[in-house]
């Protein structure tokens, strides 16, 4: 590997919650195989290292490589186009039965491929959950398509072993329907159930096996806390702290499920957990919308960290998660796109404009979030969430050297006033067009619209062409039996009282 040096009309060397980001202007950076040495002003640098091959014009804002701190995956193949229409979680999920299939791989190169075009680097992939057999061939397979693409990862697979169709007992629910019916989804429902120990033993097999890579990191995951009982979390938590691995896990992504903990415990989710051990910096949530004030505060004693998916909790209804309050209280958060981007396409770069301008509380004494704060989620708060701590997320001597360069003109064209926070700019305006170089370990796997180490085309059309077959009938049987059983998980939570009436809420703090 070459030594090369990066130059940018900007470079962010790292982004500051306080405002005070780190910014140079007409700067480089200069990385030495796939590790940064050295940083400053471009005329500086350019006479330290003469003959240095040179990327960049000094037309581009260069940034730390973004960080998706929750995804799970769909990429070309949207759930929304596979047939998996937008919705409230609790019947959305299960219409998720009946999205048409793809091989993993493909369908992890299609959302490789976008997630790199927004700059983005790294990636928290959280695999569904499903039979054993399934999970090993879905897991071996997306791994595959990241070491292939060169992106980094840490990957889980979620673990569920209770409250399969409603937050409750199981059984219960489906002796209350019609026994036909019954019998389909009870069926559906074994068909996806997997034992602990064989979760265990082949998650620590992949632990086991990428421990010297390091662009992967094997993380648990138990898919939320209503999913899994609090023995078996117990267990996780244990295994997570000898075996030195982190936790990944939704929470209260929608009030039904802040509800499930407090009718039958009296407290919510984040309180159990933390009785449970676990909390903790190795410990990270997805979504939080519904968390309460107490949580916040528990989560910043731990150090939990958390992923703030802005668009995923529009799309399904689940309202709009604390972010201000949390970053308050020095909460460490990331940004994802839980693979349900606002338009589908995982553009991270779109994912952080959104985020910054949907908290913006009424009220002139009422803090905004900042550019600055944006950016910080999408770098260092990805950094911590998905466990890579410090080796990523910044410009700075010693860190991978993960850049991306962005066309400043493209995002300024025709006009920017001299006086505009060039962070705000970028912030507000750039998208995934506008990237033009990504760099992960310093190698460039993508370029003026090219990727340098796949054939992008090649992978569409393998894409196009597993889908151009019929759709199977199974995928048809399994719309019906999700159609069948939505209104009785409607009825289901008839009684479940949520806090307000109101049209439209924010979160659940109180």
């Amino acid at each position: 590997m070459v030594r090369t040096m990066i130059r940018g009309k900007y470079v962010l060397l790292k982004a500051d919650l306080e405002g005070n980001s780190e910014l140079i202007e007409d700067g480089a950076v200069v990385q030495d195989s796939g590790t940064i040495i050295e940083t400053g002003p471009y005329s500086e640098l350019n006479g330290k290292y003469p003959g240095t091959k040179t990327i960049g014009t000094g037309e581009q804002f260069v940034i730390p490589g973004l960080i998706n701190a929750h995804h799970h995956g769909r990429g070309i193949a949207s759930g929304l186009l596979m047939g998996q229409t937008d919705g409230h979680l609790e019947t959305w999920i299960h219409r998720g039965w009946g999205k048409r299939p793809l091989d993993p791989y493909l369908m992890s190169m299609g959302t490789l491929m976008q997630q790199i075009q927004s700059g983005t680097t790294t990636i928290m992939f959280n695999q569904t959950a499903g039979p054993v057999s399934q999970i090993q061939t879905e897991a071996n397979k997306t791994l595959q398509a990241f070491g292939d693409i060169g992106v980094r990862v840490a990957f889980s697979i979620a673990f569920r072993n209770q409250s399969f169709l409603v937050y409750g007992d199981t059984d219960a629910f489906l002796d209350s329907i019609d026994p036909e019916l019954a019998g389909r989804a009870r069926d559906k429902v074994n068909s996806t159930v997997i034992d602990f120990e064989e979760y265990w033993d082949f998650t620590k097999k992949l632990n086991d096996r990428y421990q010297e890579n390091d662009k992967v990191k094997i993380l648990l995951s138990p898919q939320a806390y209503h999913w899994v009982d609090e023995k078996t979390l117990g267990e996780i938590g244990d295994l997570s702290r000898s075996n030195n691995m982190g936790i990944h896990l939704h929470m209260v992504e929608t009030m039904y499920q802040r509800l499930y903990s407090e009718r039958i415990n009296n407290e919510t989710p984040v309180s159990r957990l933390n009785k449970l051990g676990m909390l903790g910096p190795e410990v990270s949530f997805a979504h939080g919308v519904w968390l309460t004030q107490d949580d916040l505060d528990l989560m910043a004693a731990t150090g939990t960290s958390i992923s703030h998916n802005p668009s995923s909790n529009l799309r399904l209804s689940s309202g709009i998660a604390p972010v201000t309050e949390m970053l308050k209280r020095k909460v460490v958060v990331g940004i994802g796109t839980d693979s349900a981007g606002i338009n589908d396409n995982d553009d991270l770069l779109q994912e952080m404009g959104l985020a910054l301008r949907l908290h913006r509380p009424p009220g002139h004494y009422n803090k905004s979030i900042s550019a600055d704060e944006i950016l910080h989620m999408a770098t260092i708060g990805g950094s911590k969430v998905t466990t890579f701590g410090e080796s990523i997320g910044t410009l700075e001597a010693g860190t991978k050297a993960d850049i991306v360069l962005i066309d400043w003109n493209r995002i300024t064209r025709s006009y920017i006033s001299e006086d505009l926070p060039p962070l705000e700019a970028l912030v507000s305006r750039a998208r995934k067009d506008d990237v033009q170089t990504v760099m992960i370990d310093g190698d460039v796997v993508y370029d003026n619209g090219l990727f340098t180490n796949i054939d992008r085309d090649k992978i569409y059309e393998e894409i196009s062409l597993e889908l151009s077959s019929p759709t199977p009938t199974a995928v048809f049987e399994d719309r019906d039996l999700a159609n069948q059983l939505d209104p009785h998980i409607r009825e289901y939570y008839a009684d479940w009282k949520l806090e307000s009436d109101q049209s439209y809420q924010f979160n659940g703090l109180n």
